[in-house]
């Protein structure tokens, strides 16, 4: 038997309403990795978060739906941008849903590889692993992200430039998204 309560909704359905993020409710938030574009304005890229705070400092976001163990977030890199190589102390996998990304790994010993992904594609990063992602081709890409805890640290820069202007980029307030 359903309950309803005073709004005509059953409790189920409310629930469900605010387990719901939808792509049209999620505004790309290019502010979370700008600080990066002081550096590279090729580093550009667009957030839209769906469960999990990444990118924050203080993992406070009031619209974000928390989950208990991962993230889950969409990138649109725009053609001809890349992400600079970084690390993270969680596992992380991208799943490429449009566009042709290229991953780039690095070995301990500067080692670098590269992998051209297609549409379905994904890519699992093991924790620690020095990666990056080009978007060499000629359409912007969108790729799924997720990483292994809901309030993940933030990127781990190999660069030491990019590491000191994250340390005074607070993207917390920007990243409120509906």
């Amino acid at each position: 038997m359903e309950r309803y309560t005073m709004n005509g909704k059953s409790e189920l359905a409310e629930e469900l309403d605010r387990h719901v993020k939808t792509y049209k409710s999620r505004i790309p938030n290019w502010g979370v990795f700008g600080f990066e574009t002081q550096k590279d304005e090729k580093f550009a890229r667009a957030q839209r978060r769906y469960l999990g705070t990444s990118g924050n400092v203080e993992h406070n976001d009031p619209t974000a739906l928390m989950g208990d163990h991962f993230t889950l977030t969409i990138i649109m890199q725009p053609a001809g941008n890349k992400q600079p190589m970084h690390r993270h102390d969680e596992e992380e996998v991208f799943f490429v849903l449009t566009g042709n990304p290229t991953v780039i790994w690095e070995g301990a010993d500067g080692e670098t590889i590269e992998r051209r992904l297609w549409p379905w594609d994904m890519v699992y990063n093991p924790p620690g692993r020095i990666h990056g992602v080009i978007n060499d081709s000629d359409e912007d890409a969108f790729f799924q992200i997720m990483l292994g805890n809901p309030s993940p640290a933030r990127p781990q820069y190999q660069d030491s430039e990019l590491r000191q202007l994250q340390a005074v980029h607070r993207p917390d307030e920007g990243a409120r998204q509906a």
